[in-house]
């Protein structure tokens, strides 16, 4: 038995004449279909037709060879609408806006992964990862009278934005007023805008989790 080609032929869509040809070698033997010698000669009413049977299946044939690019992203072009439409692209606060690179992300559940996405976005951010754990934190914070108040849940993720590392943050920023802290004659301050963080963090933590942002 010989050896398997480790190196297949290069896939190649077949034409209008290597159909014909595959046509008219298909045909019955003998002298009715012009086969007992050398086939269907040109000019025949024979050749003819399977040259014109052979425009449709190659038509049929580069269509198909076209859906089959289409099953990538890196090579699709005619389906882009329905790429688009089936990863929820174009989003503004979508973490990857290039189609491409959404398709070929794994995702994450640590704080690694939430911070790197948020950096490609121009913001600085840490997080606990100790708080990701679903339920209770080393199995005993969620049991009857053993909460206490104002004790974070262990689904509860705190994000610690740094804004002066935060090139995508704009805005000024102070502190905002506090009980026992504020003094007459100061201006009143609200909390900076991070709507765009949090909208983009929004997208790639898991539902389940409450997000709790703080800023310095």
């Amino acid at each position: 038995m010989a050896a398997r080609d480790p190196y297949p032929a290069t896939f190649r869509c077949l034409t209008h004449d290597d159909l014909t040809q595959a046509a008219m070698k298909s045909l019955p033997r003998g002298r009715a279909w012009q086969t007992h010698e050398s086939g269907p000669q040109p000019g025949s009413i024979l050749h003819d037709y399977w040259q014109s049977a052979a425009e449709v299946f190659a038509f049929l044939t580069q269509r198909l060879c076209a859906l089959r690019l289409e099953f990538w992203c890196a090579t699709h072009s005619e389906t882009h609408d329905l790429w688009m439409e089936e990863y929820g692209l174009p989003d503004a606060c979508d973490p990857f806006p290039d189609l491409c690179a959404k398709v070929a992300a794994i995702g994450g559940t640590r704080c690694e992964y939430y911070a790197a996405i948020a950096a490609r976005a121009g913001w600085s951010i840490t997080c606990l990862d100790d708080e990701l754990t679903c339920g209770s934190r080393l199995g005993v914070g969620t049991k009857v009278g053993r909460m206490r108040t104002g004790k974070r849940r262990s689904s509860e993720l705190v994000i610690v934005v740094d804004l002066a590392a935060s090139p995508s943050f704009s805005g000024r920023h102070r502190a905002p007023p506090k009980v026992g802290r504020f003094k007459a004659g100061w201006r009143l301050w609200c909390p900076p805008d991070i709507a765009p963080l949090e909208c983009l963090l929004a997208r790639v933590v898991h539902a389940e989790i409450k997000i709790t942002y703080e800023v310095f």
